[in-house]
């Protein structure tokens, strides 16, 4: 998948935010920095993983974060602190990970991955490649968004995410030599975020030669997403457009309704987006009731009570009227209509018992087994 593809910003990073599941941030963000850096005619150009050498080495680009404070750094304690008055761009940030990887390994990488599909990251992976001259490839690490490291594709065929090397918005870089999980990884992580209030850390890790690296991505999703982002985004009404979507993704319109209330559990800051959405159908659904437990993403529909969806398949929030995904981060608002949707996975090894139970809702905590959509077909 190049440049030459036709890529569309627009679809591209609509289809990002419908496979980033309610994570990984909004669309206008990420296209706002790539103009910001590129110009407003860029188009992205990405590699196709299997063309890379054997020998040549990859990693791949995580935002590490959660639910900011509601209050930062006042310009007083930055002067205290001694750290600059204005924080470091995102693209910056992930060329100094990068860069870190590589002084802290002694290995030259040769192309990039986002671990997840999501806005964010893919914007400032782009920037961060064409800072240092890498490629980017037409794949991510896990085929949606995740709540934390350990949860990718990457982990399940036996990757680590360390050595891993972090950026904050300060500009302090750490690097992780090693560490005895990659749940310990992201421990750390979220200690270094706390430590610089927040805002998202760039991190560079799970390095590998290209033939081990691409073992653990899901191959050709940046694609999927542009299809997905470019059905969503047509110029039909809203109905054909979604039918549309069903179609080619294989996925189930799952609910109809009106936002009606969102419960925090947790509003501890520097970790989780922790809540529930309350939905009242309409239509179809009149009369029916839904909510979607949130863990940065959306993980669990209840439809009536009765579990119709879960992780690992992909679940989007739609903007009714618009098609728009909407993200966890204050865009499902009461009195919103939407429609809930959800896709198969985009790789088979979801559909494994070790790719359910990684990431299915007992990785959450609940005590049954995720509905995933089609069955479970591919389990073997």
């Amino acid at each position: 998948m190049s440049a030459a593809a036709g890529i569309v910003l627009d679809d591209l990073f609509r289809g990002l935010v419908f496979f980033g599941t309610g994570g990984g941030g909004r669309a206008a963000a990420g296209i706002a920095l790539l103009r910001a850096h590129f110009g407003p005619d860029y188009q992205p150009r990405f590699t196709d993983p299997a063309s890379l050498p054997r020998d040549a080495f990859a990693c791949a680009t995580i935002v590490l974060g959660g639910r900011d404070p509601e209050e930062d750094v006042s310009a007083e304690e930055r002067h205290a602190l001694g750290v600059p008055a204005a924080d470091l761009a995102m693209g910056e940030r992930f060329a100094r990970a990068v860069t870190a990887l590589e002084r802290a390994t002694g290995r030259t990488i040769t192309a990039l991955a986002v671990v997840e599909l999501g806005s964010l990251a893919m914007a400032a992976t782009l920037v961060a490649a064409d800072l240092l001259g890498k490629a980017v490839l037409d794949a991510d690490g896990t085929g949606r968004s995740i709540p934390e490291l350990g949860l990718s594709k990457l982990d399940l065929v036996g990757l680590a995410p360390a050595p891993l090397a972090l950026v904050d918005r300060f500009g302090g870089e750490t690097v992780l030599l090693s560490s005895p999980s990659a749940a310990m990884a992201d421990r750390l992580g979220r200690h270094v975020s706390r430590a610089v209030w927040g805002r998202g850390l760039a991190c560079a890790g799970y390095l590998q030669p290209a033939a081990s690296f691409g073992q653990g991505l899901v191959a050709g999703s940046v694609e999927r997403a542009q299809t997905a982002g470019q059905l969503l985004g047509g110029a039909e009404p809203p109905k054909v457009r979604l039918a549309a979507v069903v179609a080619a993704f294989d996925a189930h319109l799952l609910f109809e309704g009106v936002a009606k209330q969102t419960h925090w559990r947790s509003q501890e800051p520097y970790r989780f987006r922790e809540l529930d959405y309350f939905i009242e159908g309409t239509g179809r659904d009149e009369g029916r009731q839904c909510s979607i437990w949130v863990k940065n993403e959306h993980h669990l529909v209840m439809r009536d009570g009765v579990l119709v969806a879960s992780s690992p398949d992909p679940i989007a929030v739609l903007d009714a009227s618009t098609l728009e995904p909407l993200t966890t981060l204050g865009d499902v608002t009461p009195g919103r209509a939407v429609s809930i949707v959800a896709v198969p996975s985009l790789d088979p090894i979801w559909r494994t018992p070790v790719g359910r139970n990684l990431l299915g809702p007992r990785r959450f905590g609940f005590d049954f087994d995720p509905v995933l959509i089609g069955g479970d077909r591919n389990t073997a």
